[in-house]
């Protein structure tokens, strides 16, 4: 019975000193991480300049030399007219804006445009159906400019390895200068400067450049409504004080630059990775 609870006691000390040796043998382990916090939102005010080109679409050319009620009084109410060709040049553009990012996926601005000078060119070909049966051709250019003014309001899609694409709308006034509106049998019309509601959709992608700096390319569709002339006048001749009518809207590239200043104690908002 001694014997046993001898080799019993040799036993257990023998353990406990491999034990200890082990442990002294074996480093600690490391400690749990911390859990990840979710990436926060974070916003900022921001600048914008932008460039572009737009392909200026015309539609509705009217003119009061036509039977068409709709617009004005006939002049030649018993007259055949035949559009022969009505276009509006394309233009080039560029704006300023200031902006706000509400958070990763809201951001809005406002901003103002200059559209330059766009070419206006119609032709019609008339026939006189009151027994008569006078023929006439008319040729008409004009120029087209345009100040725009935009509240627009944009979603950015998550940021895909430094790219934002992203949609957006907006609407304001549109400020037309019609100019210059001249009939090759030498009548004149006086200028006019009708404002307009405006409207557009937009989409594109920005990409970052650095976290602050923005490149921004993309698409906008624009709906700039509608552009009537004054009457146009003869000098020393019999004329028939018509008036010319077109809606003109726009299918525009732009590429500019944005810059989010960071707020106050704040980072700006973070690229958020995507797989």
């Amino acid at each position: 019975m001694g014997t046993t609870r001898a080799l019993l006691l040799a036993t257990l000390a023998i353990g406990a000193s491999t034990a200890a040796s082990a442990a002294d043998l074996l480093p600690p382990p490391p400690p749990l991480p911390p859990a990840s916090a979710p990436a926060a939102d974070f916003g900022g005010w921001y600048i914008r300049a932008d460039v572009g080109v737009g392909a200026i679409q015309a539609e509705n050319f009217r003119s009061t030399l036509s039977p068409d009620y709709s617009f004005g009084t006939p002049i030649l109410p018993n007259a055949f007219i035949q559009p022969v060709f009505g276009s509006v040049g394309d233009t080039a553009f560029a704006g300023v804006g200031v902006g706000y990012q509400l958070n990763n996926w809201l951001r809005g601005d406002i901003t103002a445009e200059y559209r330059n000078e766009a070419t206006y060119r119609r032709g019609i070909w008339y026939v006189q159906l009151d027994g008569s049966n006078n023929t006439g051709a008319d040729y008409y250019s004009a120029g087209l400019s345009t100040a725009l003014f935009m509240a627009n309001g944009y979603v950015d899609l998550g940021c895909w390895h430094g790219i934002v694409p992203y949609v957006g709308g907006g609407v304001g006034v549109a400020a037309h200068q019609f100019r210059g509106l001249y009939d090759n049998g030498g009548a004149y019309a006086a200028d006019t400067n009708p404002a307009n509601f405006a409207w557009s959709v937009m989409g594109g992608v920005a990409f970052n450049v650095t976290p602050n700096l923005k490149l921004d390319i993309g698409y906008r569709y624009l709906d700039m409504g509608s552009v009537t002339s004054n009457p146009l006048e003869c000098l020393n001749k019999p004329c028939f004080h018509e008036k010319q009518s077109f809606s003109v809207a726009s299918h525009d590239v732009r590429v500019g630059l944005r810059y989010v200043f960071s707020d106050i104690g704040r980072p700006v908002m973070p690229l958020i990775a995507k797989y």
